[in-house]
This record gives C-alpha cells, structure tokens and sequence, in this order.
C-alpha cells in the first residue's frame, strides 16, 4: 500500500564528501584512512501519535499518511554508493509505550520476494530482510539491532564496540509483515521498556536501517554506510540521529520467569530414572541504565547439544558456548583473543556440575561500562571409561568486567575473575585498550596475569599479553600481531589453546571490487604468516599461507589456498591417539572450497585438501548440500571424510563424520530442530530433537529427545548399544510488570 508523504520527518543538512586532493587519498589508502571532515549526519525525526496501531502488516491507521518517509537508501553491494534498485519507505511513530516503524519495501517482481524462514533465531537472511539499529545512549559505538524477515520472522542482536554481535539477547517486540502487489509491508512495535537508554526528558539516539534484496544479492542502507566501513550496519559511528522523542516512559522494567521440568533419562536397558523440578530467572531494570539478571536452579535441557568434531591436531577444540543465560550481553564480558586466549570462557561454568544459582549486573552509567556475574556451581562426582572417580568440588565462580570510553572510538578497561573452592583459588586480572580509528583500522592491547593458590609454587610465567594493529579499507587490509602466553598461564574460568607461547604474526589482503561485472563481485587475495617460539626461545612452529577467493554476483564463492608448516616436537606427542617422535616435521597442504548462496533453493558446497602430514600425508574430501523445500522444512547434510597415512605403527586410517539438521516450522510460533551425527571414531549414532512453541511472547514449551547409539563392535556382546536415552519437557512463562 502506497502512503503519500506529508510533513517531513526527514532533515538532511549536508552530504558528506571525499577530499579530492590526490597526495591526500594515495596517502591515506594502505592505512585504510577517510580525510578528516566535519560528521555531519541525516536526521530522522520520530512523530508522537496518541493511538496505538495494530501490528498486522498494514499501514491502514490514519497518522502513518501524516508522516513523511525516510527514502534515499543506497547501496553497499553490489555498486556502493549506488542508488537502490528498488524503493524503500520508512516510517517512524512513537507513543510513550513504545516505538513504532512502518516499513514499505517495493518491488517490481514481488512474486520473486524470497520467504522461508518462519522460526525465531532461524537464518532470516537467507530471506528479503530488513535490520533496523538502535544506538539507545547516542555513544556511536553499541546498539541493539533487530532483524526481521519477509514473513515477519523475528532475530535480534546487542552490537558492542562496533564489532560484537550478541545474537542470542531476546529482546521482546512485535512484528508482521505481508507480501503484497508492490513489494512487501512491516510493522515493528519495540516497547521502551525492552531497549535502555538515558534517564532524559528528551532522549537522542543514533539509527541505521538495511534491506537486503536476496534474488539480487544486493544490500542498501540509510544512511550509506560504505565498503571503507567493514562493518557494515555494526558501525554505529556511521549511524544517523533519531530525534523527537518525548515522555517516554522508563519504568523498572521487570520479568519473572519461572520453569517446570519433568523428564525419563536412561544410560542402560535395564534401568530408567525419572525426575521433576522447577526454577526461576529473574530480570528487572533497577535504573533506566542498569539491568539485573537472577537466576535459581538454573537448567538448560532445551540447549543444542554440540556438533561432533574429530581432532587431528595436538591441541585442545573450542566447542562454543550456546547456554542462553551466558551468551546474553557476551560480547561485554568478552577479554582476550577470541578461541585461542580467552580469559573468559562461560562453557567453563557448569560444564561437569550443575548451576545452582546466582546472577549477574549490567549496564552503563555515562561512558562507563559495568558486568559482573557470580553463579554457585555444586559438587560433582565424575567417572572415566577406566571406572576413576573424580570429583569436583563446589565453586563461587565470578567475573567482574569494566570498560570506560576514553575518546571518539577508544576505550579501555579491566577484567576481574575468580573460582573459589574448598581446594584454594585460581584468580585473574588484566587490562585492555581498544582504539578505533579512520574507517576500518584498530589498535587492541590486552594483558592478564593468573594466581592460583592450587598451582603451588612454580616459576613459569602466569602472564599473557597481546597486541594487534589493524590498517584497513575496502581495498586492503595489513595486520601485524604480537602474543605472548605463559607456560602456566590458566585461568580457570578461560579457554587457552596453546600455552608457553612467544609469537609474531601478520597478514596483507588486497580486495578489488568488480562492481560492474555480470559474473564476478570481489577478490580476495590474502598472504600471511606466523612464527612461534616458546617462553625458552626454541622454535616451534611456522606457518605461511597464500589464499584467493572469488564472491561471485550469485552469491557463490570459490576459495584456493596453500599452506606450509613446520613443527618441532621437543617430546612424543600424539595425533588422534598415534604417538609422534622427537623431532622436526614439515609439510605442506593445498585446498579448494566452493560456497554457495546461503539462500539458494538447493544448494551444494564442496572441500577438498590435500598434501604432507607430520611426515605423511592426509587428504581430505567434505561438502554438504542444503536443500530449502518450503517455508515449513530446511535440511542442511554435510559430510567430512580424512585419508591419514603416517609413518608410525597403525599410521594409516581414515575418519569419517556424516550431520544431518532438519529446521522444520509450522508458523512463527512453533517449530522443531532436530540434528542427526555419526562419525567412524567413537562409532555411536547421536540424535537431539528440540521442539519449541512459544505459546506468548517470551515464553516457551519445550520437548526435547536426546539420545546416543554405539553402532560399532561391543567389547562383551552383553553390554548395551544405548548409550543414553533421555526426553525432557519444560514449560517457561513470562511475566513481566
């Protein structure tokens, strides 16, 4: 439905323009640099009505004719800075409840709108969708960021530092949408009291949107945020401003949200246990900045149980964290290098025992930024194959983490953690320093230092640091990194791959665009290197790379690559359970992928690698396919294969790791998961079924079948295939006042 326009809600009061002066640009283009001009920026302007629409996907309530569009929308891909191949309309209303957007996204071929996705937290971009960014504190560095697709399909995310995205923070609003003759129409109701910002009578916010065109590959924005700005719509800093908002109400907002449980497990054929319990999670707002989360008999059946990895390397796998209560607001808590060096990992806290309670704080208080967490853990009593007890005691697991903004796009801050037990103490502290700057570039210094009463007395070093200098653009991106972690650097609530490390390491990427190609859009061509040491300065392990990859307009990508390693081993170590001598081994692989268009209707990908291995060789064959049958059924299968050949005793051998996830979605508010795993090492066939109805908003019901099959020879033809059978049904309800 067409609105007409009326007065204006849109003020544009200059266009920002690149300096012209050659020596300027060439200068500034390897450093990634923009020449420094006054931040003039778009305004938006929200209109106060006095009745509250109907979320239906129809602006058919009188006051949205009242208002004129934000329009003007260009794109980022495919020609950046290019005007948008098709219109878009964005209206912006506010009662002292709530805010209000109506969207209309025209289309001169809606019958080819794309719209599969139905389920909550599903992959809505593989669908049109549109990503409306709110920066609440008008900080021009953090926002919230909702998602929604062509069938009003609901995600959302907490954008922090302009890098981190949070896409496990439900926020509560309401949306639908329709397909119509012209395009598709949305409606969006966000309640006040799911976003925070500042106690003022008058609250100024930043505001970006994104349409994604998905048969066209193409994105645009309003405002334009470029290619120079990596970002995208995470680059708050580009945001335009929101005005007019007046009276709005910012009450304490506060959700109790208890939980039954009820569930049949089973680890053998002859014995079953049965059990039943309950829980409560509490939120509420104690300022308009500040939110508390309290958490009671803290259970998590309804999580994903992890992907099955096989681990041909001599180090430890990261398997991430998918417990909601840890990833909400995670990207606050986030210290260290990302999978290699993180001095807090929340997988850490209940991974062998259960949570028994606690909570957690966060929020801001002008440019400071405030987390802390602290949850009991009970003990635990475990058991190996070899039938060894072990036990875990209980802990006080805390985490305490600041960050201050210093400048425009800098911080700094400060993490504290601990874990408390009958047994002593294993404490960290570090600090860090974030700086941001010209478009895409960043400086990140971290450093963190561990004491633990349980280690004794050592004389290894319990430090680690890290610094990293980024200088990029759309074109070019240079990085050089410095690490240092201690031989007994290990706090207990991190995650730390490599230990008793010295490392230097830096890549150069060059990227040109081909904006006005038919067949192709980017290249990447990518050369880097790295070389560590350990704290003693022997030589460990070098690494140097060359890859090159092609985005096609389809959305398709193609990837070759090279790789050579060297590796030294001081002492034997063992890959997947064979056990390598002393001594220096070299080799070198080559490998070629091919992605598809995440939205394409059947869609093939394809790996393969092959080359030298720890002086053998090892090949590698894998791809998967992902067919969308309809808006109610997704299947993505993939398939991994390993043809390993080493020169030690049983040396040659092969793994094999087939999955298989089902998305299937009767509507928006009932749906079912389901990931099927069976890989040739452990031999055992693994099943999680989840079904989720979200019987009111923030509520759920879930049912969920776990189970696990040995499918190899039994060592005693008496003991049982199933290695556990468990079902669960849990029932949550949202209450909020």
């Amino acid at each position: 439905m067409h609105v007409p326009p009326a007065a204006s809600s849109l003020r544009v009061f200059a266009t920002p323009r690149r300096a012209a002066v050659p020596w300027i640009v060439s200068a500034c283009l390897l450093a990634g640099a923009e020449p420094a001009q006054p931040q003039q920026r778009p305004e938006a302007v929200a209109h106060r009505i006095e009745t509250e629409p109907v979320i239906d996907g129809v602006l058919d309530e009188p006051f949205w004719a009242t208002i004129e569009p934000i329009t003007g929308f260009l794109q980022r891909e495919p020609v950046d800075g290019a005007a948008a191949t098709e219109r878009t309309e964005v209206r912006i209303a506010y009662t002292p409840r709530a805010l209000y957007f109506g969207m209309t996204m025209y289309d001169s071929s809606p019958g080819l709108i794309l719209g599969n996705i139905l389920q909550r937290g599903g992959w809505i971009d593989k669908d049109d969708n549109v990503r409306i960014a709110i920066d609440t504190y008008l900080d021009r560095r953090n926002a919230y960021m909702f998602e929604i697709g062509a069938l009003g399909a609901q995600d959302d995310a907490l954008i922090t530092d302009e890098s981190v995205e949070d896409w496990n923070w439900d926020g509560i609003y309401t949306t639908e949408a329709r397909v119509t003759e012209e395009g598709w129409v949305l409606e969006v109701e966000i309640p006040f009291t799911t976003i925070r910002f500042d106690d003022t009578d008058a609250p100024v916010m930043g505001i970006a949107f994104f349409r994604s065109i998905r048969r066209k590959n193409e994105q645009v924005y309003w405002p334009h945020i470029g290619q120079e700005y990596r970002g995208g719509i995470l680059q708050a800093s580009r945001y335009a401003t929101l005005t007019g908002l007046e009276g709005v109400e910012r009450a304490r907002h506060v959700e109790v949200k208890p939980y039954g449980i009820v569930g049949a497990s089973s680890a053998n054929e002859e014995s079953s246990d049965t059990d039943a319990d309950w829980g409560l999670d509490l939120k509420a707002g104690l300022t308009s900045n500040f939110t508390v989360d309290l958490t009671y008999n803290t259970d998590f059946a309804q999580v994903e149980t992890d992907n099955v990895q096989i681990n041909l390397t001599r180090f430890d796998l990261f398997f991430p964290e998918k417990r909601e209560f840890f990833l909400e607001r995670a990207g606050l808590f986030q210290f260290g290098a990302p999978r290699e060096s993180e001095v807090f990992f929340s997988r850490q806290i209940g991974l062998d025992t259960d949570v028994v309670g606690g909570g957690r704080v966060t929020g801001q208080a002008g440019a400071i930024s405030i987390g802390a967490l602290s949850l009991r853990t009970d003990e635990a009593v475990l058991s190996d194959e070899a039938d060894s007890v072990s036990r875990v005691p209980a802990a006080w697991n805390s985490v305490v983490r600041v960050r201050g903004d210093v400048g425009p796009r800098t911080s700094v801050g400060g993490i504290f953690t601990s874990q408390e037990t009958s047994a002593g103490y294993n404490r960290v502290a570090g600090g860090d320093v974030v700086a941001r700057f010209w478009s895409s570039s960043s400086f990140f210094l971290w450093g963190a230092d561990v004491r633990d009463s349980r280690a004794g007395n050592v004389d290894d070093r319990t430090d680690a640091i890290q610094a990293e200098l980024i200088l990029q653009n759309d074109r070019y991106l240079f990085e050089i990194t410095r690490t240092i972690v201690g031989e007994a650097f290990a706090p207990a609530l991190g995650f730390v791959q490599r230990p008793d490390q010295k490392r230097w390491g830096g890549q150069f990427s060059f990227r040109p665009r081909f904006e006005r190609n038919s067949w192709a859009r980017q290249l990447f061509l990518t050369a880097g290197a790295n070389r560590i040491t350990g704290i003693d300065g022997v030589e460990q392990s070098r690494l140097g790379l060359f890859n090159a990859r092609l985005n096609f307009q389809s959305g398709d990508n193609a990837q070759v690559g090279v790789t050579q390693n060297y590796e030294f081993l001081d002492e034997p170590e063992r890959i997947a359970g064979r056990e390598l001598g002393r001594g220096e081994y070299t080799f070198r692989t080559l490998s070629a992928t091919f992605t598809p268009n995440r939205a394409r209707a059947l869609g093939p990908s394809l790996r393969l690698s092959t080359g030298s291995f720890w002086g053998g060789t090892r090949t590698e064959a894998g791809g998967g396919l992902v067919w969308i049958a309809n808006r109610h059924l997704t299947i993505d299968t993939k398939a991994s294969w390993n043809g390993v050949s080493l020169p030690v005793p049983d040396g040659d051998f092969s793994t094999t790791l087939v999955s298989t996830r089902l998305e299937a979605a009767l509507n928006r508010r009932l749906f079912a998961y389901a990931l099927l795993q069976w890989d040739d090492v452990s031999r055992t066939l693994q099943s999680n079924v989840r079904v989720d109805w979200i019987h009111t908003p923030g509520s759920d019901l879930f049912v969920v079948f776990d189970t696990g099959y040995q499918t190899g020879p039994l060592n005693d033809p008496r003991d049982v295939r199933w290695l556990r059978r468990t079902g669960v049904l849990k029932l949550t309800y949202l209450k909020a006042f």
